[in-house]
């Protein structure tokens, strides 16, 4: 008779091991693009002038834009970035007094997407131009739409103008 030391259990269930496999498209089937994700800040203030807003000037472009930038694996979440990107294009630590929108648009082919959150600058900037930005100007929200390159960020601002 057998010792039930070696005597295998029917009731125990044997075990598996599971592969996993590797995720294998559709001959001939197109891959989802990648997304780029960015945040960036309306920065506004108060002057004698009224409400204005910051915008940048990109020599790489020849643009007028709100500050933005790609959002990178070490940010604590979209408005950390964005104001990890504000700080980097102007020199302008910031407080967020709220969320401001979204805009998305493609480059290269590729689709992106930008949440914006409005900002107010703490203390003064401490701007150095660079190969990524040259200039940063402030201007009222009116004179600043039209200063805009892109009809994504004007359309953006416009929704504040009737506020004013």
């Amino acid at each position: 008779m057998a010792s039930q030391k070696n005597k295998k259990s029917d009731s125990a269930p044997a075990k598996l091991t599971l592969k996993k496999k590797a995720a294998t498209a559709l001959p001939n089937t197109p891959q989802p693009p990648k997304i780029t994700y960015a945040a960036g800040g309306i920065l506004w203030r108060t002057s004698k002038r009224g409400r204005q807003v910051l915008l940048i000037m990109r020599p790489k472009y020849h643009d007028w834009t709100l500050p933005k930038g790609h959002i990178e694996k070490t940010d604590d979440g979209w408005d950390a970035a964005a104001q990890r990107e504000v700080k980097e294009e102007t020199g302008y630590d910031t407080l967020i007094t709220g969320f401001a929108g979204h805009n998305s648009y493609e480059v290269k082919g590729r689709p992106k997407v930008v949440l914006y959150w409005h900002m107010a600058p703490v203390g003064i900037a401490s701007f150095e131009p660079s190969d990524e930005v040259t200039g940063i100007a402030w201007f009222p929200l009116a004179e600043a739409v039209e200063k805009l390159t892109y009809e994504k960020d004007k359309a953006l601002l416009r929704q504040f103008l009737k506020h004013e």
